[in-house]
């Protein structure tokens, strides 16, 4: 419990306090309490306090005394018994004091107030320039030019331009999703090559004015102010922005998540006009410049802009909705208190909270928002690097030092001066590093299970296999699709004409080899033997001639059911030798094939320990499995269409060639065995195969699937 009565109060008791000039009270409800805000023109900053804090700040009217002010707050509050302390007082005045809200009677110390430019001006000179992927250069103040445009802003943000908008926007969302493999295959290529990079540096920052624009008329039209403009240099890329910030002195939280959301509604206009003109326009420069809008408005605004776990827009307008203003930073705080509190014993600790109902909310946002930011850093960082490794290096050391470096110095810059820890500093910097020590001991020395999981299908035994024992065209389908064949039948017959005729020819030679060799054996005994020999070479010619001839008539090996490997039309059709046909399916087969990726290959054909086989249709069920041959070196051809992306596989295929077989990358097939037929197991079907590599520590599992990623995805 705190003293009453403070030993400062002797300093500050005959001072006069009162708010700056400018500094503008603004009284909030949030989240069913009532609150005021204190609002700073200059620094466009805004602060919080109870109404009980500013009943007694208003009595600092710069005419009573800092000891006539507490007077009269503990007068007023002798009522309920809720008086203020001298020392809650003095901390009071310290801290607006300390954020330039409150001036007095006495001259300002000339340098104290240098002293509290510079801090102000160095945090401007921080947030401006020292975000290497983000530089921000403020060039000039538009509210003038806004002013001229107010009749427009009032007209576009009302009920009947909203219902344009909707008829817009949303029958351009259903075609995009009807039309949205092909404006997603091949991205990178498509994204990054040369010629686009050059055409979205030109389209990005037009959209993004447009989308800053509408931030702009959305604070005019509520009768706000527009107190900057500048670039932002986002990856080198300049960038427009408005300062919108005057919104937040809009008493209805429904007026300020407009203003918040104006520039989303700006961008999805424009990339709906983007997917009809895309979609209506022949392939070319239009198209291309509709094509990175589309991009723009629909990418940035579902992943970054639009999401409140991201600090845009999207933010602003849930922290507004929400009543939760400062969500990210006092979610942040909120994780100290909890470190302070439970990890490092600071029971002087105080949560960031102003009503239990936050607990939840800052808990969840505090955990999930650093994620996403990192995954989504990381995926752009990757997406860039695939196509130009040295930008993805650079960008990769930059978010590293934001995302790792800072804020590990920041941990222990807390450790070391946070108020929390005061009493418990020594103890707090030892669980720190005995925690960091344990969990990288954990990370590089405790073997976790390590697997390698890859797609495969239900197969079948070679025997059941019908492939074709000489090249044709196929003349006539002698067995229906999905009937019943018994051993022997006929299943299809192969035209080959030239293979016909060769043994046509086989057999004209051998009749007249066999002819001269009788009137050899009577005429001329000498030439018999020669003959002879030449009898029996052709005769071995015209049996392989009369053999593949034969084969052109494809027959059933075993019984079962005729399944054709293509689905189409099979008359007609030309094959190859030793193509596959179709399939016998005689019942519950025990093989499975697997394609597993290069980068994967070397540790299942060295390291396995255990399969498992997981079958889609019983994703419960495990069933074990054994390598009983794998295909040696490789290749590109998939065993089935099903493992391939456009079979809804894992492995990208080359949309360029038909059968959707051709990996774009090395595969090796492996085939296995199941420990027991599943009766449930389809032919074709895909499963899901986890080869066990052994008990490997994280750190070893992570630095290997991090090389692996270099060598596949960057060829380094």
């Amino acid at each position: 419990m705190q003293a009453l009565l403070s030993e400062h109060w002797h300093a500050l008791r005959h001072l006069r306090p009162r708010l700056r000039d400018g500094v503008e009270p603004l009284h909030r409800r949030l989240r069913g309490r009532s609150w005021v805000l204190l609002s700073d023109p200059v620094s466009q900053r805004f602060h919080r306090m109870t109404p009980e804090v500013w009943r007694v700040l208003s009595l600092c009217d710069g005419r009573r005394t800092l000891d006539q002010v507490w007077d009269a707050a503990c007068a007023s509050a002798s009522d309920d018994g809720a008086s203020i302390s001298q020392h809650e007082l003095v901390q009071l005045v310290s801290s607006l004091h300390s954020n330039d809200l409150l001036q007095t009677q006495v001259s300002p110390d000339a340098g104290e107030v240098f002293e509290r430019f510079e801090r102000q001006r160095k945090a401007k000179f921080k947030q401006n320039w020292l975000n290497l992927m983000s530089l921000r250069l403020p060039l000039f103040h538009p509210d003038a030019w806004f002013d001229k445009q107010t009749a427009l802003a009032r007209a576009l943000f009302s009920l009947p331009v909203a219902l344009l908008w909707l008829a817009l926007v949303v029958p351009a969302a259903v075609l995009g999703a009807q039309h949205w493999q092909a404006l997603t295959e091949n991205l990178s290529d498509r994204v990054l090559s040369a010629s686009n990079l050059v055409l979205l540096w030109f389209v990005y920052p037009a959209v993004k004015a447009v989308h800053e624009w509408a931030h702009g008329l959305a604070v005019k039209a509520r009768g706000g102010t527009v107190r900057e403009i500048g670039l932002l240099f986002i990856i080198f890329t300049p960038v427009p922005y408005v300062d919108a910030t005057s919104s937040y002195r809009f008493p209805s939280k429904w007026a300020r998540a407009q203003v918040a959301a104006a520039g989303i509604l700006a961008e999805l206009a424009l990339g709906a006009v983007a997917v009809y003109v895309w979609l209506a326009a022949e392939p070319g420069l239009i198209t291309a410049v509709a094509y990175n809008i589309i991009l723009i408005a629909g990418v940035s605004t579902l992943l970054v802009n639009g999401n409140p776990l991201m600090r845009y827009d999207g933010y602003f307008i849930a922290t507004d909705l929400l009543e939760l203003p400062n969500l990210a930073q006092r979610a942040q705080s909120y994780w100290v208190y909890l470190s302070d509190r439970f990890l490092f014993g600071a029971k002087d600790a105080e949560p960031p909270l102003a009503s239990q109902g936050e607990r939840r909310i800052l808990f969840l946002y505090g955990a999930i928002a650093p994620v996403y930011r990192l995954l989504i850093t990381v995926g752009l960082i990757w997406f860039v690097a695939s196509e130009y490794l040295l930008i993805g290096a650079v960008m990769a050391v930059l978010a590293g030092w934001q995302a790792l470096v800072l804020p590990v110095w920041k941990a222990w810059k807390h450790l070391d001066e946070g108020g929390a820890l005061a009493r418990r500093r020594g103890p707090a910097k030892r669980r720190a590093l005995l925690l960091l020590a344990g969990v990288l001991g954990f990370l590089g020395l405790v073997p976790l299970p390590f697997y390698s999981v890859h797609q495969g299908v239900i197969w079948l035994p070679d025997e059941v296999l019908v492939r074709a024992e000489a090249p044709g065209q196929i003349s006539a389908v002698q067995a229906a699709p999905g009937s019943a064949v018994a051993h022997g039948a006929p299943l299809l017959k192969i035209d080959n004409l030239p293979l016909q005729a060769e043994l046509t020819q086989a057999a004209a030679a051998l009749a007249q080899t066999e002819a001269n060799l009788r009137r050899a054996e009577v005429a001329e005994p000498a030439r018999a033997i020669p003959l002879r020999s030449e009898l029996a070479a052709r005769q071995s010619r015209y049996d392989e001639a009369l053999a593949r001839v034969a084969a052109l008539d494809v027959v059933a090996a075993t019984a079962g059911r005729w399944l054709p490997d293509a689905p189409t039309e099979l008359t007609g059709r030309a094959v190859k030798r030793g193509e596959l046909l179709g399939y016998l399916v005689a019942g519950p087969t025990d093989r499975v094939r697997v394609a597993v990726t290069q980068e994967d290959a070397d540790m299942v054909k060295h390291r396995v320990q255990s399969v498992q086989v997981r079958l889609m249709q019983t994703p419960h069920a495990m069933v074990d499995a054994r390598v009983r041959r794998e295909v040696p070196g490789g290749g590109f051809e998939l065993v089935s269409a099903a493992l391939g992306s456009s079979g809804g596989g894992e492995i990208g295929v080359d949309p360029a060639k038909e059968g959707g077989k051709h990996s774009l990358r090395r595969v090796f097939d492996i085939e296995l065995q199941l420990d027991r037929p599943s009766p449930s197991a389809v032919f074709g079907d895909k499963v899901w195969v986890r080869f066990d590599l052994g008990a490997t520590p994280l750190a070893a599992q992570w630095l290997l699937r991090l090389r692996q990623a270099f060598l596949a995805r960057l060829n380094v």
